[in-house]
């Protein structure tokens, strides 16, 4: 009997002209298949390959496809093999559901409890792969299969807002308002920590998109007065005059856990590795406050921890240059405030700025008033991508006039002549020499570079997320940007040279941790600008989801000024072409290989299925 012969192993890359020879001949999609490889199952038959089957992971739902076995040997079971050991491989990994699309077998899979669903109802994550794309003809009929039912969280226990900055308030406005129990955890010791550490800086958005809907309903009946939709705020003016007195309000201060700094995220009773039973385990949030460590339970976990505290360095590896450390009294990661408490620190020196985004223009035009008052003073600025499209930003095309003036502003600095510009530097090291700082490194042909004479250096490159916090829990995020990884392709900033991001929720912000989700500028990753109002957005779907108001948590509603420059070229074409702008309308898939629904299909038919 030919199943004796039959053995199951996993897929590995060498494999994939097999599969996909195997996929050609019997009439199935090879798109996105072989990236899918390592979830695929090979069936082997004296040496040969027989048969493949495949699952494509997203989260806790995955996409069977891929069942195909060699011509001439269907209906021997091996299909049937194939189809029960990938039921099983996905219940032993806690898959909660498998989808998959057909075009000719429905009775078949229907055998094995698989049941028809409208296309509408697949999971947003399915949505994106190869199949739903177009690989699959539009006529294929979507099945599901629920392995596990969805867990039954504790009410009572409170949802753990990680981070009180205006993201992580927002999120607690929405937990208010739906009557959820919470509890907030911030590091510092008032709201809003980072804000008030460039409370200096005035905010290129104004007011209309720097406060939240939900906290301001909240503080109405308090005589609460909004700002000036029009105006520019500073950093600390929307601690002052938003984050202070939501917090204070009654509802919201007890629940409100200052100096209490997260140290790790896991689930009760589970480390990494285990899954069984793993999404009706509680969270568990340690955290230490007044020198003791504490433990939280809580049902779900909305981390708006930001990334102002973990700066990138001065060092273009991504490492600290060598002699960074040993520079640090020398070093400001971040924007200084020139013009008030530190304006001692750089009246009358010669600094250097690196950065090239919004927090360098605002260090390098403080500066640049500083030397206009102080004519000894000196400043440099150094970039390491000669392109400054994003950072000179769209001008009059810009949909936040003060955005565009603070591009334009520093186009003028630089052609003005008003500050050393050293275009394509890449530090690798960093000395004393004579009591001031030698900075050397390489430009964009890698010949050597050194820049004498620095009394200060501003590090103004950006920040990064603090993964270490939640290195217990299963994350899936973009490879270089450390973003959630649906949101890796749509703010990369090797693609998009803009900052408007399409409106998002839940679903990008999801992990395959049910319950856990990353919100805020910690969304983003390393990737730059985000927008206090797209936080805001992404609060509000998170909470509804978490609500399981989910009709709610995928309705947009938000409406993004547009940059003007929106672009994967630098130059001066780059604002005529948009990238960001709203998600193209989708086109129906081709109607390729569509058999009539009424045709019957044998039991024993050959797994066939598109997706």
């Amino acid at each position: 009997m030919l199943l004796n012969t039959i053995t199951l192993r996993q897929a590995g890359g060498s494999d994939w002209p097999a599969v996909e020879a195997l996929l050609l001949a019997n009439k199935l999609p090879t798109e996105g298949a072989q990236s899918h490889l390592p979830t695929y199952l090979i069936a082997m038959s004296n040496g040969e390959i027989v048969g493949c089957a495949g699952a494509e992971i997203y989260g806790s739902v995955a996409l069977m496809r891929s069942v195909a076995v060699a011509p001439g040997l269907h209906k021997q079971g091996i299909g049937r093999l194939l189809v029960e050991r990938l039921l099983q491989e996905a219940r032993s990994r806690d898959i909660a559901a498998l989808y998959l699309l057909t075009v000719t077998a429905p009775e078949y899979f229907a055998q094995y409890g698989f049941k028809r669903i409208k296309n509408e109802e697949a999971p947003q994550a399915l949505k994106a792969s190869a199949e739903f794309q177009g690989a699959c003809p539009a006529c294929a009929a979507l099945m599901t299969l629920t392995l596990r039912e969805a867990p039954v969280v504790d009410a009572t226990l409170p949802v753990a807002v990680l981070g009180a900055g205006p993201v992580g308030l927002a999120a607690v406005a929405q937990l208010v308002e739906r009557g959820l129990p919470f509890v907030a955890l911030e590091a510092g010791q008032q709201v809003g920590a980072s804000l008030r550490d460039y409370g200096h800086v005035q905010l290129f958005s104004p007011w209309q998109y720097d406060v939240d809907p939900a906290m301001a309903r909240l503080l109405a009946p308090t005589g609460w007065a909004a700002p000036p939709a029009a105006e520019l705020p500073r950093a600390g003016e929307v601690v002052e005059r938003v984050l202070r007195p939501f917090a204070a309000l009654p509802r919201v201060a007890p629940f409100i856990k200052l100096g209490a700094r997260v140290l790790a995220v896991s689930r009760e009773g589970f480390d990494k590795v285990k899954s069984a039973g793993r999404d009706k385990a509680a969270f568990l949030v340690r955290y230490e406050q007044g020198g003791q460590v504490h433990e939280l339970r809580a049902r779900a976990i909305i981390d708006a921890t930001g990334t102002w505290q973990q700066p990138n360095p001065v060092g273009a590896n991504g490492l600290p240059a060598i002699g960074e450390q040993q520079a640090q009294d020398r070093i400001f990661y971040g924007i200084p405030d020139v013009a008030g408490a530190l304006r001692s620190r750089y009246e009358g020196k010669r600094t250097l700025v690196i950065g090239a985004g919004h927090s360098a223009a605002n260090a390098l035009l403080a500066l640049a008033e500083l030397a206009r008052q102080a004519p000894a003073t000196r400043l440099a600025w150094g970039v390491r991508s000669p392109a400054l499209q994003r950072v000179f930003g769209g001008g009059d095309a810009d949909a936040l006039p003060a955005r565009g003036a603070l591009g334009a502003a520093l186009r003028r600095l630089r052609d003005d002549g008003a500050l050393a510009f050293i275009s394509g530097l890449r530090i690798t090291r960093i000395d004393r020499v004579d009591g001031q700082l030698r900075v050397s490194g390489l430009d964009a042909k890698q010949q050597p570079v050194i820049v004498d004479g620095i009394d200060e250096i501003v590090c103004a490159a950006g920040q990064r997320p603090d993964l270490s916090l939640t290195s217990e829990l299963r994350l899936k995020l973009d490879p270089w940007l450390e973003s959630t990884e649906a949101l890796g392709p749509l703010i990369d900033p090797n693609l998009h040279s803009c900052g408007t991001v399409r409106p998002h929720g839940h679903r990008e912000l999801a992990h395959p941790e049910p319950g856990f989700y990353t919100v805020g500028v910690k969304s983003y990753g390393r990737a730059p600008t985000f927008l206090m109002a797209t936080g805001f957005e992404q609060a509000r779907s998170v909470v509804a989801a978490i609500a399981g108001d989910l009709a709610a948590a995928d309705r947009v509603e938000l409406d993004l000024p547009e940059t003007g420059v929106c672009s994967v070229n630098s130059g001066p074409e780059a604002a005529a072409t948009g990238c960001c702008g709203p998600a193209p309308e989708a086109v129906p898939a081709p109607k390729r290989g569509c058999a009539p629904k009424s045709l019957p299909v044998p039991t024993a038919l050959p797994a066939r299925c598109c997706g």
